[in-house]
């Protein structure tokens, strides 16, 4: 079940942060996990009309970026979760959401890790941006 989750993940990144957090117990899931993937699915079931539209506008499609952490989240290692999304006019064109891989000493750092895993994104999207021919009139922020 979770892996056909994992699939819905391409359109749908509201679904990002929860699938990726039960996926981290299905070595040795419990009752609670299993329960935790129904009500996934029953939301998805519910919102299942829901997903990403791009459609053709006269907003200038200028690229912004976000991030966001938490310090020490996961209550078993004191690692962080991270994510950022990119937006392009209107529309996600790029997101992630993950746990970091090292235990941090300071909300500092760990937004430092974050932010540097967003700028390699950024810069790897304007590029594609460039080879495009979409002129960006800003800088991302």
């Amino acid at each position: 079940m979770v892996g056909s989750l994992m699939y819905l993940l391409a359109t749908r990144p509201d679904l990002a942060y929860s699938v990726c957090l039960v996926a981290r117990f299905m070595e040795r899931p419990t009752e609670i996990h299993i329960a935790v993937v129904k009500r996934i699915m029953r939301y998805v079931k519910g919102t299942v009309g829901y997903g990403l539209l791009y459609k053709k506008t006269n907003i200038e499609m200028q690229l912004n970026g976000w991030t966001d952490s938490d310090y020490a989240g996961d209550l078993d290692d004191r690692k962080s979760t991270s994510g950022y999304v990119f937006m392009l006019g209107e529309g996600a064109i790029s997101w992630s959401s993950k746990k970091q891989p090292i235990a941090t000493l300071s909300t500092t750092e760990v937004e430092f890790i974050v932010a540097v895993s967003c700028s390699c994104q950024c810069i790897w999207i304007n590029n594609v941006l460039k080879h495009l021919k979409v002129k960006q009139n800003k800088s991302t922020i």
